[in-house]
C-alpha cells in the first residue's frame, strides 16, 4: 500500500480518551461488555520479570498513574495496541500468579511477598478501583475499514507509539530520585564551591563515567556498602545500595551537621586515595577506580569497627598497601570488572590486607549470615513503619479526566511565563529529527499524542511532569522560544528543523521546514489539541511532581528499534511469518533457548540480510562492507556496520519478494551446510542437528552470542555444500579450528587470513 494511501485511512479513525477502572477493563466483575486482547500477533511477548512487575504495582498503590493504555476497538474486541506488558503485569497480579518482589518495591516494603489475595481488602480495592487511562481508537465506519486496512492502522499506530519512547537514561532516574534528598543537595552544593574536589572525585572514580548524577550515584554506594556483605551485594548491587542509602538519608533528615560529618570523612577518604595513588604512580604502577573502590570500602569498614585512625595513616601502612596492590594487581584489573566471582575477589583479597595488619575481622562483611539477615529485616520493617505511612504514601492525587488545550494557547502561556517546561528533575533535550519529525507527522495525520502531565503550582506556573520532550520537539519545528530555569528565553536544539519524513506517511513534506508548510497546514499544527492533564497542588499536599516524572518514564524494558520486536510490529506479515516458520524448523538455530526478547528471529533477519546482501561468490571485502570485524584486547568483535538499513529495507515494499527469495536462498546454503556439520547420524533419512556439538564448534561456553553465529555464516560463506557432504570429518575440523583459536589471532586481518585460507583449502571453490 502506498504511503499516501495509508495516510488517507487515518481520515476513518476517531481516536479519544477515557477513563476506566482496572476492575472494568478487566472485567473482574459481571460486567462483559467487551473481550479484552492484550496478545495480538505484532505484540512482542510478555518480557517483564517478577520484579518489574511489582514496580508497576507498587506504581499503581502509590499514585494510581502509569502511562495509557492504547486499544483498538471494534464492536465487543478490544485489541491492546501499546500497553501488553502492563495489561499482563496487571491481571497476572489480580489472578496470583505472582507475589510482590523486594526489589520491585521502593517505598512499600512491608508487601514484599505478598500475593492479591494476601492483601487487606482496602489495597486490593485500592487497586481494582485505580482509573487506567485509555486512548481509544475507533472507526467512524467500521464498513469502510478491510480487515487489511485494520491491521495497517493498528501496526502503524504501534510504531508511533513506540518510536517516540525515549526511556530515562540511570542518571535521568538518580537525577529524579534524590532532586530532594538532603545528603545529595549538600554533596552537589560543596562539588559547586569547591570545583577542584569534583575534580578529583571524577579522576578516583572515571569508572564509573563523569556524570554528575553517575558520581553522585557511586557515592551513594561508597557511603553505605559497608554495611552490606559483599556476596550480598554482589547479587543485588544497586537493588540494596538503595535501600540502606534511603535508610541512611532518612537517619540525617534535618540535621545538616551529621551530614557534614558525612561529607567530611568522605573527604578524607578521597585524600587517603589520592596519597595512595601517588604512591603507585610513584612505583610505575597504574591505579584505578576499581582499587580506590576497595581501598573506601576497606576503610569504611575501619571506620565501623572502631580502628584508631593512628593505625591505618602512618606511613608503614600506607607503604604495605601500596605494595600489596602491585602484588595483587591481576585481582583490580578493569577488565570484566563486573562479573560476580571477580567483585568477590578483589573485596576478598583488599580485605586480607586489612586483616594482616589490624587485629580486626572481615568475615561478615563479606558473606551475609543469619544475624544480618535478622538485622537486616528488622532494620528496613522498622524504617517502613516510620517513614510510610498510608495517609501519607498511599493518597493517589485527584485524578481528573485530560482537558484540552491547543499548542497556540500553551504557546501564549509560556510567553507570558507561566508554563515551566525545564523544572530541576527533567532531562535535557533527547528526542532526535526522526521520531521529532514522526511526532509532527502523527499531528498532521491527526494521530492523537500521550498527554502532558502538567502540575500546577500554588503560584500559577504550570510545571511539566511530562511531555516535556514533545512540547520541545513542537517548539522547535514552530521556531519559538521557551524559558529556561533561569526565566531566559531560549531555543530548542532543534529549532526550526525540517522534517526527515523519507520513508513516512507524508513523503511530500520531507525535508520541509515549518515555514514551508502550506498555511492550512501550519494553521492545523498551532490549533493542534493537546490533551493535558492538571494536578493542583493546592489539592494534592503530599504529591511529589519528580516522583511520578520517575515513575511515568520508567520504561523497564523498551522496544528498541531496528530489533525484531519492533519489525514484528510493523513489517509485512509474509516476512514475519517466513522468519517465524524458518526458526521454527530449525529450533537449534537460536541464542536464547527460553527466548522473550525475539532474539531468535532476530537472528534469523540479520543472517538472512548479510546472506542477500553478499549474494554470488566469498568474497571478504564485500562482507566487510556490511560486517565489522575487529579486535578488541583479546576479544573478536563482529556487529553489522549498519543495522538501521536492515529496517530500511524490510519497509520498502519492494523488498519483499526479494527478501523471501533471499530466506529461501539463506535456508538452502547456509542452514544446510550448518545442519551437515552439527548432525549425528541417527540411522534415519535425515539426521538429527546437535545443539551440543553446535556450541563446541563455535567455542561458546554456552553462551551463544550473535557474533559466534555471524562469523559462523562468514566461515560457511566460501565451503561448497558439496565439500561439506563429501569431507564433513575435515570441514569439521577446520570450522572448528577457527573458532578455538580466535583469541590467537592479533589483529583481524590475521583472522581474515586464516578465513580466506581455509576457503582456499576447500575444492571447488573459485576465489574471487
Amino acid at each position: 500500500m502506498e504511503p499516501t494511501t495509508i495516510s488517507s485511512l487515518f481520515n476513518n479513525i476517531i481516536i479519544h480518551n477515557k477513563l476506566r477502572s482496572i476492575r472494568s477493563v478487566f472485567q473482574f466483575n459481571s460486567d462483559q461488555s467487551h473481550i479484552l486482547n492484550y496478545k495480538p500477533s505484532y505484540q512482542r511477548k510478555y518480557v517483564w520479570t517478577d520484579v518489574k512487575a511489582t514496580y508497576l504495582i507498587e506504581t499503581i498503590l502509590l499514585h494510581g498513574e502509569i502511562p495509557p493504555i492504547v486499544v483498538y476497538i471494534k464492536g465487543k474486541d478490544w485489541e491492546v495496541i501499546d500497553g501488553r506488558q502492563r495489561c499482563e503485569s496487571i491481571e497476572r497480579y489480580i489472578r496470583n500468579e505472582f507475589s510482590l518482589k523486594p526489589h520491585g518495591l521502593e517505598k512499600l516494603w512491608n508487601l514484599a511477598g505478598k500475593k492479591f489475595s494476601q492483601l487487606d481488602e482496602t489495597m486490593k480495592e485500592r487497586i481494582l478501583s485505580t482509573s487506567l487511562r485509555l486512548i481509544q481508537v475507533t472507526a467512524t465506519n467500521e464498513a469502510l475499514v478491510s480487515p487489511y486496512d485494520e491491521e495497517v492502522i493498528k501496526r502503524e499506530i504501534f510504531k508511533r507509539y513506540n518510536l517516540g519512547i525515549s526511556p530515562l537514561k540511570k542518571e535521568e532516574v538518580f537525577k529524579a530520585q534524590y532532586i530532594q534528598d538532603e545528603i545529595n543537595i549538600y554533596f552537589k552544593t560543596q562539588f559547586e564551591k569547591k570545583p577542584e574536589l569534583y575534580k578529583l572525585v571524577t579522576t578516583l572514580f572515571a569508572h564509573k563515567s563523569k556524570n554528575q548524577e553517575t558520581i553522585l550515584q557511586h557515592i551513594r554506594e561508597l557511603l553505605v556498602l559497608q554495611h552490606i556483605p559483599i556476596n550480598k551485594y554482589r547479587h543485588e548491587r544497586e537493588d540494596i545500595v538503595n535501600m540502606y542509602y534511603d535508610y541512611l538519608s532518612y537517619s540525617m533528615t534535618g540535621s545538616a551537621k551529621k551530614i557534614s560529618i558525612i561529607f567530611d570523612k568522605f573527604r578524607e577518604k578521597c585524600d587517603y586515595l589520592t596519597e595512595i595513588s601517588a604512591g603507585l604512580k610513584k612505583a610505575n604502577h597504574p591505579s584505578n577506580g576499581l582499587i580506590h573502590d576497595c581501598i573506601f570500602w576497606g576503610l569504611s569498614v575501619c571506620e565501623k569497627e572502631n580502628v584508631p585512625s593512628n593505625e591505618i595513616n602512618n606511613i608503614i601502612f600506607k607503604e604495605r598497601l601500596v605494595n600489596h596492590i602491585q602484588k595483587q594487581s591481576q585481582h583490580y584489573t578493569m577488565d570484566q570488572s563486573n562479573h560476580w566471582q571477580l567483585i568477590i575477589k578483589r573485596y576478598t583479597t583488599i580485605s586480607t590486607f586489612f586483616v594482616s595488619q589490624l587485629d580486626i575481622s572481615f568475615i561478615k562483611y563479606l558473606k551475609s549470615d543469619e544475624t544480618f539477615l535478622v538485622d537486616h529485616k528488622d532494620k528496613m520493617q522498622k524504617y517502613m513503619e516510620e517513614r510510610f505511612t498510608p495517609g501519607k504514601e498511599l493518597e493517589h492525587f485527584s485524578k481528573m479526566d485530560p482537558t484540552s488545550t491547543s499548542v497556540s494557547d500553551i504557546l501564549d502561556r509560556m510567553k507570558r511565563r507561566k508554563f515551566k517546561l525545564k523544572p530541576p528533575y527533567q532531562r535535557n533535550e533527547v528526542m532526535n529529527i526522526s521520531k521529532a519529525s514522526s511526532l509532527i507527522e502523527s499531528i498532521l495525520l491527526g494521530i492523537k499524542i500521550h498527554p502532558l502531565y502538567i502540575y500546577q503550582r500554588a503560584n500559577g506556573i504550570a510545571e511539566v511532569i511530562d511531555g516535556q520532550q514533545r512540547l520541545l520537539t513542537i517548539l522547535g519545528f514552530l521556531g519559538e522560544k521557551y524559558a529556561d530555569e533561569q526565566g531566559k528565553m531560549v531555543k530548542s536544539q532543534k529549532h526550526q528543523f525540517a522534517l526527515n519524513l523519507r520513508t513516512g506517511l507524508l513523503p511530500d513534506l520531507h525535508r520541509k521546514k515549518f515555514q514551508h508548510l502550506s498555511a492550512k497546514e501550519q494553521s492545523y499544527i498551532k490549533d493542534y489539541d493537546l490533551e493535558v492533564i492538571e494536578i493542583k497542588e493546592e489539592n494534592n499536599k503530599h504529591f511529589l511532581p519528580e516522583e511520578l516524572f520517575k515513575r511515568i518514564n520508567h520504561k523497564p524494558i523498551p522496544i528498541k528499534e531496528n530489533t525484531f520486536e519492533f519489525w514484528n510490529a510493523y513489517v509485512d506479515r509474509d516476512i514475519t511469518d517466513a522468519i517465524k516458520d524458518l526458526c521454527k524448523r530449525n529450533s537449534w538455530l537460536y541464542l536464547r533457548k527460553d527466548d522473550k526478547r525475539m532474539l531468535n528471529e532476530e537472528l534469523v533477519t540479520n543472517l538472512s540480510y548479510l546472506h542477500y546482501m553478499t549474494s554470488g561468490k566469498a568474497n571478504m571485502a564485500n562482507i566487510k562492507e556490511v560486517l565489522d570485524i575487529s579486535k578488541r584486547l583479546s576479544a573478536t568483535i563482529v556487529k553489522f556496520r549498519k543495522k538501521a538499513h536492515i529496517t530500511q529495507m524490510l519497509e520498502d515494499k519492494n523488498f519483499k519478494s526479494e527478501f523471501l527469495l533471499s530466506l529461501n536462498d539463506f535456508e538452502a546454503e547456509f542452514i544446510e551446510k550448518a545442519k551437515l556439520l552439527i548432525s549425528k547420524p541417527t540411522g534415519k533419512p535425515a539426521e538429527t542437528p546437535s545443539n551440543k556439538r553446535l556450541d563446541e564448534i563455535l567455542h561458546t561456553r554456552n553462551v551463544r552470542m550473535p557474533m559466534n553465529f555471524y562469523l559462523f555464516w562468514v566461515i560457511l560463506k566460501g565451503i561448497p555444500l558439496d565439500y561439506i557432504k563429501e569431507a564433513k570429518t575435515a570441514a569439521l575440523y577446520k570450522v572448528t579450528k577457527i573458532f578455538s583459536t580466535l583469541g590467537s589471532y592479533d589483529t583481524s586481518e590475521q583472522l581474515e587470513k586464516a578465513i580466506k585460507d581455509l576457503w582456499a583449502a576447500t575444492p571447488a571453490l573459485a576465489l574471487s
